[in-house]
């Protein structure tokens, strides 16, 4: 009888150790889990670029030269959405004998030091002139700012 009882004794002690396995790996767990989900950058924060919101920062920095004609839209290059360009034809609104131009407007996503991610216009370059010339600006950081609504009549 006495066997029996010892090996009840050791089945319990067993089962306790499990649970007491069980629990520490849902600890790790929960630990990991909160602390990535803390530490990964949330999509849901990144502001997302706009076709207007691009075409008013472009008609806006230097409204004396570049006025949007044509929008072709977006190209993201790989995996890298925080890097968009977007491929507009520009007129010049100061000389009507100017043909209109296609030019790449490149868009990176900045994250400020406190956090904050938002879009700036950092380049705009043509090659109309042949491949072995670029045209344009560089080294821009223009604020993505969005259109204002319409009024409503």
């Amino acid at each position: 009888m006495g066997g029996a009882k010892a090996d009840e004794q050791r089945v319990k002690e067993e089962k306790g150790m499990m649970w007491s396995g069980w629990r520490r790996g849902a600890a790790i767990v929960l630990l990991l889990g909160g602390f990535l989900g803390c530490a990964m950058p949330s999509s849901s924060q990144t502001p997302p670029l706009t076709a207007a919101a691009a075409r008013h920062t472009l008609d806006t920095w230097n409204p004396g030269f570049c006025k949007v004609a044509d929008f072709y839209g977006f190209y993201i290059s790989g995996e890298n959405s925080a890097n968009q360009e977007a491929y507009v034809l520009i007129a010049n609104p100061g000389d009507k004998a100017q043909k209109p131009v296609v030019y790449t407007a490149q868009f990176q996503l900045l994250t400020f030091p406190e956090g904050q991610p938002r879009w700036f216009l950092t380049s705009l370059i043509t090659h109309s002139s042949g491949l072995t010339k670029r045209l344009g600006w560089d080294n821009l950081i223009i604020p993505v700012k969005a259109p204002p609504p319409l009024a409503a009549k």
